[in-house]
């Protein structure tokens, strides 16, 4: 059977790919002073790219028995036959190999590492541990927010160390959680079929999310007090506590009212959320290279 664009596209989760590897080029962009346009840019979000998309089309590969019992996966090339296991981990294996030696020519060794690192966790820790432990959703979210630090090691080792580096840390972390559940809780009987562990209890899952609510509130300050200029701060911290309230606090109000009624708006809120906080960094990178231009 011919393989096609589209068969690639939802092997790989295109769209969902693209999304994680702008996390670590605006990271990049964020801590570094480098142009839009460079050959180390463009290896930093290709690079981030093809490794995100060679890990999704792995894990359908190693989750093909549950895609095909999903509804909501039921659809995508491997459970269809469209595309065979081997073919899927070929192709897998080559976005692997492209990301790696793009990085490897243009980036420090230990953006390499933390490419990798991401790469091995998300395939043989968080997909193995989601038809067998619960704690799979907080892993997941750590390692779903390595992306920023992945963008940190491509300036250079000291913005590791950088508040702002781990405020957008603390906020991919926590922001995740909230969106998960807004997924899960909609999807809930097609997750318990396919065999997965997850938190059923919706109360417990609230306490989460108001703990991640005050991650979000802290890492948002960290970053806001890492901006370049003194009034996008103080619009920072305001567009912060708005956001807070009505895109997460409310949510969660919602979501304990009824879980599998308002979990759609949960979700729709985390993208809310999300987009005014990356707004306002990709706002301050115009800033500052227009600061840095004007110097020159």
């Amino acid at each position: 059977m011919k393989i096609t664009i589209t068969d690639l596209k939802n092997l790989c989760k295109f769209s969902l790919a693209s999304g994680n590897a702008v996390i670590p080029f605006i990271s990049y962009m964020y801590l570094g002073n480098d142009n839009l346009v460079s050959l180390k840019s463009f290896s930093v979000f290709s690079g981030s790219l093809f490794m995100a998309m060679a890990s999704q089309a792995f894990n359908q590969v190693i989750e093909w028995r549950q895609d095909k019992i999903m509804t909501r996966t039921c659809n995508r090339p491997i459970p269809i036959q469209r595309l065979t296991r081997m073919q899927g981990g070929l192709i897998g294996f080559a976005f692997y190999t492209v990301s790696n030696v793009l990085m490897y020519n243009y980036l420090p060794i230990n953006a390499v590492a933390i490419n990798n690192l991401i790469f091995f966790s998300y395939l043989g820790i968080y997909t193995t541990l989601k038809t067998r432990s619960p704690i799979n959703t907080l892993i997941g979210a750590v390692i779903g927010a390595l992306p920023v630090v992945l963008g940190a090691a491509c300036v250079n080792n000291d913005s590791l160390y950088n508040l702002g580096m781990w405020g957008n840390f603390g906020f991919m972390f926590a922001w995740q959680i909230n969106h998960f559940y807004g997924i899960y809780w909609k999807y809930q009987k097609d997750y318990l079929r396919a065999g997965f562990k997850m938190i059923n209890d919706s109360t417990v899952a609230s306490r989460h999310m108001k703990i991640c609510l005050a991650i979000n509130g802290f890492s948002w300050l960290g970053t806001a007090s890492q901006h370049s200029q003194p009034e996008l701060k103080f619009i920072s911290c305001i567009s912060g506590l708005v956001s807070l309230y009505f895109w997460n606090y409310r949510a969660i109000k919602l979501f304990e009212v009824d879980p599998s009624k308002n979990a759609n708006y949960l979700k729709k809120a985390s993208y809310n959320f999300f987009l005014v906080y990356y707004a306002l960094l990709l706002f301050d990178i115009g800033i500052k290279r227009n600061q840095e231009k004007q110097n020159h």
